[in-house]
């Protein structure tokens, strides 16, 4: 070996001492040409040897170096890029005379590769359960920063399930082709739950308050295996601590302080503590606005803001009122209006001044919308629903309409508008992101309820035809007790305008235990929104009106139990009806109600061109409210108010097809369908000329993820014959519970209703429904 090699031998074996020693982020370059740091080098090739798994041309796209000129520091920073694939433990450079060529050569070893993952020592965890915390990467290359946090994320996940004490320690085993095994063993130690959270120090602010923000909480047998509640777990600590700190913030304790989490272990039970200093409560003090104002005027800017002088201060009330003054500005068209909270606290006083900062910047304007994804619906069938216009001021309130208003279509799954810079100043682009839903259906099935009988069902519908926002449906019923055919058309937005026009086909037949009901006949109806007339103040209110003619038939008789007003009432008679509507609806979703309410009054006129001479008022309400909600689900309150008012026009009773019989699933729930009301002197029921009726509902989760809730209700409701008022003095009640479920087949209700104060013969009713019927 003659010297030159055996200095090249020499550099290169301290090249790659180095490179370990500095864990990687530095390196020695080894050349037989070298002699100083700086020097430029000429090369004719760039090759990388050692590679066994990794491509050696993929190594090469994360070079600088090529043939020609280079530079040390250059060949340096390759090799750290090497370095940053993270495929290799060692990486070294040599500059190489090939007789009359030089070759720059790098030189790689590979990390080992991860050829299983082994788990020991675990009895009451799983590997199952463990699979998500402890796995490596599709790469699989052994990391030693990757083991030592797969490792500390498993002892936190065990300390999760109550293993406070856990313990794990990796190894790694050598096999053959460069690959190793990895080990964890785990000591799981004692399981343990949370006994006890405390504050200490409190003095005015009521610790329930301080549980009700925080995540970690005491072990209850009855709900924590359930909601996986009563475990310590450190990240939600840390976290819990902020939670109660904000919280102390937003009821005026600006000063406050609180101490990390103090955890003991005793009689097998973790005891967490908190030490809080509440400080001093702050009032707000001077309230006033600076900048630019609305209408030049500070109290049309601060009207609506919840922070008032003498008022507790609160930080969530001031990020709140920050919002309500720039929401005045960004509906004028100031988009980038700027608002900034300045406080001065005066500790002697107790008292923070507040100042709003306003700067509203220069108006904007809609430079264009455009629509995305839609790739079904015809673009003008969106645009029309928006609420700005291209060329028109820039409206925070009127883009949050548009995207509630496109949502309830029912069109689209997901709706989003956003604004971004145009090319031009003071302009931004509306970008319309939808994702379409499927909006037609076929559906074939059967059903049974209480009050129906078995019902066999087909339905075809498209909700938008072709993308043009009209709809149309075809509904056929036939079962034990009632046949229907119904054909329905539909347009919401008659040539772009905000006329809606439809029609009806239809053709029922009902049979009751004392007599059967046809009715056969066509309605048209013609309907426009309210805000467009008058104003946003009637936002969501539709205005509707509705002709129908169609032909009734009171046949099969039951002389034995009929009424005497319906035998009165065989034979057929036609009628003709106007009946103008007003409905209100911001219910969230139609088929799982949780928050919203519905309003609709109709008066129906009967006389003009048929036999039948009546009018009917009806008024239904609908209001859903969440009273509590979380991952587990949503607790949701209803109440629904249907009423009813009749009379007829000649000395004939109101009409039988028209009369109310309460009593049922979707009623008053303590009776039979078609039970209550008047009853002649055998106790036959033939109906009422008015009706009230009331539904009081908690509904709750059981199995949020099947679709499956509970439900406990009161009802209180009854119908009243034509010479009577509605008595409240003489309205039956009811309470019950039951079990709903979204189920793949369709919606399952049963539920069991009991009767306050049951007259003989009354008792606990079971009440079923299952699919069309419902």
């Amino acid at each position: 070996m003659n010297y030159v090699q055996h200095k090249r031998r020499i550099r290169r074996i301290l090249s790659i001492a180095g490179m370990f020693l500095y864990l990687h982020s530095a390196h020695e370059l080894n050349s037989a040409h070298a002699q100083s740091a700086g020097r430029d080098f000429v090369i004719d090739s760039v090759e990388v040897v050692g590679t066994e798994r990794i491509d050696a041309s993929a190594v090469k796209l994360q070079l600088k170096s090529a043939y020609g000129r280079v530079t040390e520091p250059l060949i340096s920073e390759d090799v750290r890029a090497i370095y940053r694939t993270g495929f290799f433990d060692q990486v070294s450079a040599d500059i190489i005379p090939y007789g009359d060529r030089t070759v720059l050569r790098y030189t790689v070893v590979e990390k080992p590769v991860v050829r299983k993952v082994f788990v020991k020592g675990n009895s009451e965890v799983s590997e199952k359960d463990l699979a998500d915390v402890i796995k490596f990467d599709g790469r699989k290359f052994l990391d030693k920063a990757k083991v030592d946090a797969i490792q500390k994320a498993a002892i936190s996940y065990f300390q999760t399930q109550g293993f406070y004490d856990a313990q794990i320690d990796n190894s790694v085993t050598k096999v053959a082709n460069n690959e190793v095994d990895v080990t964890f063993t785990v000591k799981e130690g004692p399981r343990y739950s949370i006994d006890e959270v405390s504050f200490n120090g409190l003095k005015d602010v009521d610790e329930s308050e301080l549980r009700g923000v925080i995540q970690t909480k005491t072990y209850k047998w009855w709900s924590s295996w359930i909601f996986g509640t009563g475990r310590l777990n450190r990240s939600l600590l840390d976290n819990d601590k902020a939670l109660m700190l904000q919280l102390l913030m937003d009821k005026g304790y600006v000063d406050a302080s609180i101490s990390d989490a103090e955890v003991t272990i005793r009689d097998q039970g973790i005891y967490i503590s908190f030490n809080i200093q509440e400080g001093k409560k702050y009032q707000v003090g001077r309230l006033s606005v600076s900048g630019d104002l609305i209408d030049g005027s500070k109290e049309e800017t601060l009207k609506g803001v919840k922070s008032e002088s003498g008022s507790d201060f609160g930080a969530a009330k001031v990020r709140e009122d920050s919002f309500i003054i720039s929401e005045k500005f960004t509906d004028k068209g100031f988009a980038f209006a700027n608002v900034v909270p300045n406080t001065k606290i005066n500790r002697d006083a107790g008292t923070i001044d507040l100042d709003f900062q306003i700067d509203k910047g220069s108006p904007v304007t809609i430079n264009r919308i455009a629509i995305r994804g839609n790739t079904k619906t015809y673009d003008n069938v969106i645009r029309r629903e928006m609420r700005l216009s291209e060329q028109g001021l820039y409206s925070s309130s009127k883009i949050k309409r548009s995207q509630e208003v496109l949502q309830r279509l029912g069109y689209f799954e997901e709706v989003n508008i956003t604004s971004e810079p145009s090319d031009q100043a003071n302009k931004v682009d509306l970008n319309v992101n939808v994702r379409e839903a499927s909006t037609g259906s076929f559906s074939i099935g059967a059903g049974y309820a209480t009050s129906d009988g078995t019902l066999f069902n087909a339905r075809i519908s498209e909700n938008n035809i072709f993308g043009t926002g009209r709809s149309v449906s075809l509904n056929v019923d036939y079962g034990s007790q009632r046949d229907n055919i119904v054909l329905s058309f539909n347009d919401r937005r008659v040539n772009d305008s905000f006329l809606a026009l439809g029609a009806d086909l239809y053709r029922t037949n009902r049979q009751f235990i004392d007599f059967d009901r046809g009715m056969s006949g066509a309605g048209l109806s013609a309907g426009y929104p309210l805000e467009q007339l008058i104003g946003e103040t009637f936002q969501d209110i539709q205005f509707t009106t509705k002709y129908e003619f169609f032909t009734i038939d009171i046949s099969n008789i039951n002389n034995q139990s009929a009424a005497p007003l319906v035998i009165e009432s065989q034979g057929t008679s036609n009628a003709s009806a106007i009946t103008p509507s007003l409905v209100r609806n911001t219910i969230n979703n139609p088929l799982n109600p949780t928050n919203g309410s519905l309003q609709a009054v109709s008066f129906e006129d009967a006389g003009l061109g048929g036999d039948q001479d009546y009018w009917l008022a009806e008024a239904n309400h609908a209001l859903y409210h969440p009273l509590l909600t979380g991952e587990w689900g949503e607790i949701t309150f209803s109440w629904r108010t249907r009423f009813g008012y009749g009379e007829s026009r000649t000395d004939d009773p109101f009409p039988l097809f028209k009369r109310f019989f309460p009593g049922g699933i979707n009623s008053v729930r303590g009776f039979n369908a078609r039970t209550m009301g008047p009853t002649d002197a055998e106790g036959n029921e033939y109906g009422g000329s008015k009706q009230l009726i009331n539904n009081f509902d908690v509904i709750f989760p059981l199995i949020n993820s099947a679709g499956l809730r509970g439900v406990v209700f009161y009802d209180i409701g009854d119908a009243f014959d034509d010479n009577q008022d509605i008595d409240l003095g003489l309205m039956r009640k009811a309470v019950g519970y039951g079990i709903r479920w979204a189920s793949p087949m369709g919606p399952i209700r049963l539920e069991f209703g009991y009767p306050l104060d049951p007259q003989p013969g009354e008792g606990m009713v079971t009440l079923f429904s299952f699919g069309a019927p419902i």
